[in-house]
C-alpha cells in the first residue's frame, strides 16, 4: 500500500474541499426551498430532529476515523499491511456496535428528546433519522481507512451520495405530502428527513464496493512482500484506537453540540423572556433554518485541511521528519486563514442581503405583532460570521494536537468553550429583546475560548509558531478590503434590487480579494507545489513575480 502513488497533502484537502463545496451547494439546493415550502415552524421540527442526530453521529463516528486514519497512516509508512488490514476490522466492528447502539438509543427515547426540544410533535422525525447512525458509523471506517492511506476519493463520492439522497427523496417528500397530502407539518418533516437515512444507506454500500475493488486489486500484491513484518495484538490496537478516538470525538463534536445546546435549551430560554411558545418555536425555526445553514456553509472549505494533515502528520511524526512536519502545519494555517478570513467578513457585512437571496420573506406572529423573519436572522448570522474564522483555527489545531498525542487539551478546549456557550446562551436568551441574538453571542464566544486555548497549547507544547504576517496578515489586509467593497457597492446599490446588490457586492469583494492577496503575495510557492500540476502554475506565477519563495 505504501507503494501506491499517494496523495499530497494539500492535493487530498482540495478533493474533500471540492467535495465538501459540491455537498454544501447540493445541501442549498435542498434546503432553501424545503425552507420556502415548509416554513420556519415546519422547518423547526426537522432542524430539532436533525440536531439531535447530529450530536450522537459525531459523538459516535468523529473520533474513530480520524483515530483509524492516524493508524493506518503509521502502519501503511511502514508497509505493515497486514497491521493496517487489521485495524480496519477492528475498527469496523467497534463502530457496528456503536452505531447499533446508538440507533436503539435514539428510538427509545424518541420521546424525551422531543419534549426536551420543546417540540413534542418532532419525535416521528427523530425515529425516521435514528438508522442514518448506523449507516454512517459503518461508513465513517471506511473512510478513516481510505483516509489513513491518503486516498481522499471515496470520503468524497460517499458524501456526495449522501447529498443527493437527501435532496431527491427530501425534496419529493416535501412537496407531495405537504402540498399534495395537505399532511401536518411533524409528519412531513418524517417523510423528509428519511432520505437522510436513505442517501446514507447508499453511501455505505458504495464504500463497501470500493473497499472490495481496492482489496482485490492491491492488497494481495503488497502483501507478498510485507506479510512477514510484525503485527500488533488486538488489545494493543483496540487500547490506541479507544484513547485516541475518545478525546478527538469530543473535540470534533463542537459544532453538534452547540446546535443541540441551542435545540434543548433555544425554546424554553425565550420562553423565559416573555415570547409564547408558538413565537419561541418560531424564532428557533429562523435561528436554524435561516442563520445555520449559512454559518454551516464555510467550515467545509476548511475543515479538508485539517482531516488532510493528520495522517500526513503523523507520517511525519513516525518518521521523524521535522521539516515535513513543520512545511504541514504552516501550509494547514495558511490555507484555512486563505479562506476562513473573507469569507467571515464577507459574510458578516452582508447578512442581510445574502439571506434574501437564498429564501423568502417569512412572517412570524411575535405575541400580536408581525415580524420579519429577515429582520432576526440577519444580526445573529453578522455575529456568528465571525466565528467562520475561530472554527477554521480550532479544526486545524484540533489536528496538529491530535498528530502529536496530546488530545486530552482538546478534551479541555472543548470543555471549556461548551461551557461559555451554554452560559451565555441560556442567560442572554432569557434577556427580554434579545432573543436568538443570545444564541449567537454564545455560539461566537464559545468558539473564541477554545481556539484561544489550542493556539496556547500549539505554541507551548508542540512549541510551534505560524507565521504572523505570511499567515494571517496577508489574508487579513485582503480581507479588510474585501469588506470595505462589499459594503461600499452594497450601499451604491442600495436604491436597487437588494439581491441584485448582494450578487454584485459579493461578486466585487471576491474579485477585489484575490487580486489583493496576489499583489502582496499571500499565496505561497510550497502550497502551489502541493497542488495538482503546482509546478506549472508556479511558473506562471513567476512570470509576473507573484509567488513568496519562502514559508
Amino acid at each position: 500500500m505504501a507503494k501506491q502513488k499517494g496523495q499530497t497533502f494539500v492535493f487530498g484537502a482540495i478533493i474533500l474541499m471540492l467535495s465538501n463545496v459540491l455537498v454544501k451547494v447540493i445541501g442549498m439546493f435542498f434546503r432553501i426551498p424545503l425552507t420556502n415550502i415548509l416554513g420556519v415552524d415546519g422547518m423547526a421540527y426537522y432542524n430539532a430532529a436533525y440536531s439531535i442526530y447530529v450530536s450522537f453521529y459525531m459523538i459516535s463516528t468523529a473520533g474513530i476515523p480520524v483515530a483509524i486514519s492516524r493508524m493506518i497512516a503509521a502502519s501503511n509508512s511502514q508497509n505493515n499491511v497486514k497491521e493496517v488490514e487489521k485495524t480496519f476490522k477492528l475498527a469496523y466492528w467497534v463502530f457496528f456496535v456503536i452505531g447499533a447502539v446508538g440507533t436503539a438509543i435514539m428510538i427509545v427515547f424518541s420521546q424525551s428528546f422531543a419534549d426536551k426540544s420543546g417540540m413534542p410533535d418532532a419525535n416521528l422525525a427523530i425515529i425516521a433519522i435514528a438508522p442514518t447512525l448506523f449507516f454512517i458509523c459503518l461508513s465513517s471506517a471506511y473512510r478513516g481507512f481510505f483516509q489513513g492511506l491518503h486516498n481522499m476519493v471515496p470520503s468524497a463520492v460517499s458524501q456526495v451520495i449522501e447529498a443527493l439522497g437527501k435532496i431527491g427523496i427530501g425534496l419529493f417528500a416535501a412537496w407531495y405530502f405537504y402540498t399534495v397530502r395537505g399532511e401536518e407539518l411533524h409528519v412531513v418533516a418524517m417523510y423528509v428527513i428519511s432520505g437522510v437515512t436513505i442517501g446514507v444507506a447508499a453511501a455505505t454500500i458504495y464504500a463497501w464496493i470500493t473497499k472490495k475493488m481496492f482489496e482485490s486489486a492491491v492488497y494481495e500484491a503488497n502483501c507478498q512482500t510485507s506479510c512477514d513484518l510484525p503485527v500488533r495484538s488486538t488489545k494493543s490496537l483496540l487500547y490506541e484506537l479507544i484513547i485516541t478516538s475518545l478525546p478527538i470525538a469530543l473535540a470534533s463534536s463542537i459544532m453538534g453540540l452547540t446546535n443541540t445546546i441551542d435545540t434543548l435549551t433555544m425554546v424554553e430560554n425565550l420562553m423565559e423572556s416573555g415570547l409564547s411558545q408558538e413565537a419561541a418555536q418560531s424564532y428557533y425555526g429562523t435561528y436554524s433554518s435561516l442563520v445555520i445553514p449559512l454559518f454551516n456553509m464555510a467550515p467545509p472549505l476548511i475543515y479538508p485541511f485539517g482531516i488532510a494533515a493528520i495522517p500526513a502528520l503523523s507520517k511525519a511524526i513516525a518518521i521523524n521528519d521535522k521539516k515535513s512536519c513543520t512545511d504541514n502545519m504552516q501550509s494547514a494555517f495558511r490555507m484555512g486563514a486563505l479562506i476562513a478570513i473573507p469569507c467571515a467578513i464577507g459574510m458578516g457585512c452582508l447578512s442581510k442581503g445574502i439571506i434574501s437571496i437564498l429564501f423568502k420573506p417569512q412572517d412570524i406572529n411575535v405575541n400580536g405583532t408581525v415580524v420579519k423573519a429577515f429582520d432576526l436572522a440577519a444580526p445573529a448570522l453578522s455575529i456568528v460570521a465571525s466565528a467562520i474564522f475561530f472554527l477554521a483555527i480550532i479544526s486545524i489545531t484540533n489536528s496538529i494536537i491530535q498528530a502529536y498525542r496530546f488530545e486530552i487539551y482538546t478534551i479541555i478546549s472543548t470543555v471549556l468553550g461548551i461551557i461559555v456557550k451554554y452560559v451565555l446562551t441560556s442567560t442572554l436568551s432569557a434577556v427580554e429583546g434579545m432573543g436568538i441574538m443570545g444564541s449567537a453571542v454564545g455560539t461566537a464566544a464559545g468558539y473564541f475560548v477554545i481556539m484561544f486555548v489550542n493556539m496556547v497549547v500549539v505554541i507551548t507544547k508542540i512549541k510551534f509558531i505560524p507565521s504572523i504576517r505570511k499567515t494571517f496578515l496577508k489574508p487579513l489586509i485582503a480581507g479588510v478590503f474585501c469588506g470595505v467593497t462589499a459594503i461600499v457597492i452594497s450601499r451604491l446599490l442600495a436604491d436597487f434590487n437588494i439581491k441584485v446588490a448582494t450578487l454584485v457586492s459579493i461578486v466585487s469583494a471576491v474579485a477585489v480579494y484575490f487580486c489583493v492577496i496576489i499583489i502582496i503575495k499571500g499565496i505561497n510557492r510550497a502550497d502551489v507545489l502541493m497542488m495538482p500540476k503546482g509546478d506549472k502554475v508556479c511558473r506562471i506565477m513567476d512570470k509576473f513575480n507573484l509567488l513568496e519563495k519562502e514559508i
